[in-house]
């Protein structure tokens, strides 16, 4: 069931874009976020060990099967779908916060990983997605002068 038209929904992404205009975006510095034209964004939380950069997507109510996880390099991609549960017919609405449907969301990380060794989990509600980081060789360089 749909409880707005889709031209309330598009006017409520124009309102959202101009808000991040006038404002900027939330995100911490260093850290770019992407978004779809469509859908919503789950909230999440990024941090880093020595080894890994980790991700927590709140996702309650959204079943695994509909997460598709995807890295490109410094960039993790994620999207799904989260159903209203089935309920009575609703009359009317006197609240609403809880975002349902399709969501899309980007992060770029602070550094490249290793995509190989990248995975995920899923428990209580919550997606965490743990990405090595990429293992930068070092070593010593010749230098020679042009005679």
């Amino acid at each position: 069931m749909k409880l707005f038209s889709d031209d309330i929904e598009k006017e409520f992404e124009r309102m959202r874009l101009r808000m991040e205009k006038m404002f900027g975006s939330l995100s911490p510095p260093g850290v770019t976020t992407f978004q779809s034209a469509t859908g919503w964004r789950p909230p999440l939380d990024l941090s880093e060990t020595s080894n890994e950069f980790i991700i927590l997507v709140d996702l309650a109510g959204t079943q695994p099967k509909d997460v598709e996880v995807v890295v490109d390099k410094d960039v993790v991609r994620f999207s799904g779908n989260r159903s209203r549960p089935s309920e009575q017919k609703v009359i009317r609405v006197h609240h609403m916060e809880i975002d349902f449907g399709p969501f899309s969301h980007a992060v770029r990380l602070p550094g490249p990983v290793n995509p190989d060794g990248a995975g995920s989990t899923y428990r209580d509600g919550f997606l965490t997605i743990r990405l090595p980081k990429q293992v930068r060789a070092s070593g010593e360089v010749k230098v020679t002068a042009n005679e």
